[in-house]
């Protein structure tokens, strides 16, 4: 017994100090990450994003903020391979697939931009980021009558500069059905 009590005061002091010695959290170092990004300290980002993935493998957010990284030195493949691994770990995870999306969009991969993009309304239907994005995507593929409903969507939540550009071209926007026509558009591509 008196053995035990000799050892309590050095467990009480592994507890207090150990753990707090232990360096900053997951969460800390992505934050820690992000502001080393702003700053243009690539390197310094990069590892702490390692770090915090180490830390926590399933901490989805420290791979799409990897992934913003690889972004910033040009390493687009890897870009992909965080946001991919940040849908793998949170299946609604709305930026990964946007910005995904936008990657894709580059590598001129459009069947999957525009896959992310459908993803992103469906989780989310009132962002007009996406309709833009997904109406880009069209137009590229030439469908002028889907870019046209995804960019009246687009109009009829709030995005101004997507209202003067159809109102300069003069092309109705202001209607009730814009959102249900870019919606049965989609379903008519699927068939």
């Amino acid at each position: 017994m008196t053995y035990y009590k000799k050892l309590l005061p050095f467990f009480l002091l592994f507890v207090c100090f150990g753990f707090g010695a232990c360096g900053p959290s997951a969460e800390e170092l992505n934050t820690s990450a992000m502001e080393k990004l702003e700053n243009e300290d690539f390197d310094g980002a990069l590892d702490d994003l390692n770090k915090a993935i180490e830390q926590d493998p399933e901490y989805a957010e420290a791979y799409l903020n990897r992934g913003y990284v690889y972004i910033s030195t040009g390493e687009l493949l890897k870009v992909l391979e965080n946001f991919d691994k940040a849908i793998l770990l949170d299946s609604e995870y709305v930026e990964a697939y946007y910005n995904r999306g936008i990657i894709y969009s580059y590598f001129e991969e459009y069947d999957k931009s525009m896959a992310d993009f459908n993803k992103v309304i469906a989780l989310q239907p009132e962002d007009t980021e996406a309709y833009i994005s997904r109406a880009l995507v069209r137009s590229w593929l030439g469908d002028r009558e889907g870019e046209l409903a995804d960019l009246k969507v687009a109009a009829r939540l709030g995005d101004s500069a997507i209202r003067k550009l159809l109102e300069d071209n003069g092309i109705e926007w202001d209607d009730d059905t814009a959102k249900e026509d870019a919606g049965e558009h989609e379903k008519t591509k699927k068939r």
